[in-house]
């Protein structure tokens, strides 16, 4: 029973060192796992590491790019600006040469208005030759009639010198037309018309006013300057007087204070008469006239058409 008891009791001490075998086994498993884990950390946070550096370095590029970018639609934004300037000049210069094309093409008719006149002066003077030259030959026929003879050459000397006149007074007028042209020449609204010239209303007066403004009366003194200039250098044996006409569009006035265009007319040229007085031209120099809405440039009816017509014109012409 001894030997039995030891056995059993034998038996059962053999059992720990294969379970201490077994328990070393695994607790070498675990710290061999447990090394891989903090190797695998270790070189994952490395990657993280050079992936956050990238990350780093891919926002700066972009933050850069941002920048260029901002500054490129500023350079951008400022080349639109002067872009639209340009036009602007370019618009502005077109119609510049578009009114000194139109002025030139108005020289160029006056001019040949001018020579018009020219020519039917000469032929005038060659018809009052010949008329001479036949009262000559009725008087040497008939000397008695001295009374009739007398009356005849006192008709073509009168006539020569109302001829003589006119040819010095066209001159005038020619060199009055190319002062106030000078003057006016980059003014918009100023325009020649044949042998007179054309400012549009609304450079002297307001919206239904005969009442000449600041700037009509700026433009008006350039204008008495040129006649009295002009005017001392005209003999005073030559009778000429600066018409002033006055012109409205086909609009009827309805209400204030005046009852027609005709009156309107009238009103403003009488004003733009008695502002030149003012500033010193002689009114026995100057003469008045309305027409109202019955003398036309323009036959449209557009809005461009009707501010043509509103209109003050200047003639230097014979009394």
């Amino acid at each position: 029973m001894s030997f039995a008891r030891r056995s059993k009791k034998q038996e059962q001490v053999d059992i720990w060192p294969g379970f201490v075998d077994a328990l070393s086994t695994v607790l070498m498993v675990f710290i061999f796992v447990l090394v891989g884990f903090i190797s695998s950390q270790i070189y994952l946070s490395g990657i993280i590491f050079d992936k956050d550096s990238s990350l780093s370095d891919l926002k700066s590029r972009l933050a850069r790019v941002c920048s260029i970018l901002d500054t490129e639609k500023t350079k951008s934004a400022k080349l639109e600006t002067e872009n639209s300037d340009l036009i602007k000049k370019i618009t502005e210069l077109n119609a510049s040469i578009a009114t000194l094309q139109g002025m030139f093409e108005n020289e160029v008719s006056l001019r040949k208005t001018e020579h018009s006149e020219k020519v039917t002066l000469e032929e005038k003077i060659d018809q009052l030759t010949v008329q001479l030259k036949d009262v000559l030959t009725a008087l040497a026929a008939e000397r008695e009639n001295a009374e009739q003879q007398q009356k005849a050459i006192d008709y073509i000397k009168k006539e020569n010198i109302k001829l003589s006149e006119l040819s010095k007074l066209n001159s005038y007028r020619s060199e009055f037309f190319d002062k106030l042209q000078a003057i006016v020449k980059d003014k918009k609204g100023i325009r020649v018309s044949g042998d007179r010239f054309t400012f549009q209303s609304e450079l002297f007066f307001d919206s239904a006013s005969a009442e000449v403004n600041e700037g009509g009366r700026v433009q008006l003194r350039e204008l008495a300057d040129i006649v009295l200039e002009i005017g001392a250098k005209i003999p005073k044996k030559i009778k000429w007087i600066l018409r002033v006409d006055g012109h409205t569009d086909v609009r009827p006035i309805n209400g204030g204070k005046f009852a027609s265009n005709w009156e309107l007319s009238a009103a403003r040229a009488i004003s733009v008469v008695k502002t030149l007085i003012e500033f010193g031209v002689n009114p026995e120099r100057l003469v008045a006239a309305g027409f109202g809405e019955n003398q036309p440039i323009a036959l449209g009816n557009t809005q461009e058409d009707m501010a043509k017509n509103r209109r003050i014109e200047f003639k230097l012409d014979e009394r």
